[in-house]
């Protein structure tokens, strides 16, 4: 898609979409950086995960809070196709938190390794609002569950 092309669709996005995508983009540079260069030390509350308990699955969240959760999942989407820059899914993971934090929506961290890794160990990270798959799409039975953070 030619760059015109591209400045013309952002310009017909309503303006609370082009508001989310300039806060995605600088919080995913922002989560990229950290995870990146920052010792995990200083900020490893952010991430810093328990045991997941058997609650039974989460609960169906709707209303406004699941349209948040939406606009959060597809605004971090059109940041990743459109900046020349790959975020993997820790730092997309991160930057819907502090997204939908800030939209008082509560949201559970889940970090785990598929089970089928035996050499290499493929760990993985995503993000749920109730029973909403926010970020790091994936089969969750596919995955030992490390731990998860639950927020909100």
């Amino acid at each position: 898609m030619s760059l015109l092309r591209k400045l013309h669709t952002f310009a017909a996005l309503p303006f609370r979409e082009k508001l989310a995508f300039f806060e995605a983009a600088v919080l995913l540079a922002y989560a990229r950086l950290l995870v990146r260069f920052v010792p995990l030390s200083k900020w490893r509350k952010e991430i810093a995960v328990s045991r997941r308990s058997g609650d039974g699955g989460a609960p169906r969240m709707g209303g406004q809070r699941r349209d948040d959760a939406k606009l959060v999942r597809r605004t971090i989407k059109r940041v990743g196709r459109n900046v020349p820059v790959e975020f993997v899914c820790l730092p997309q993971a991160l930057t819907a938190r502090w997204m939908l934090s800030r939209r008082n929506v509560p949201t559970e961290l889940l970090l785990g390794t598929r089970f089928s890794a035996e050499e290499n160990r493929e760990f993985h990270a995503w993000l749920k609002a109730g029973d909403f798959m926010v970020t790091g799409d994936c089969v969750e039975s596919e995955y030992a569950i490390l731990g998860s953070q639950k927020r909100g």
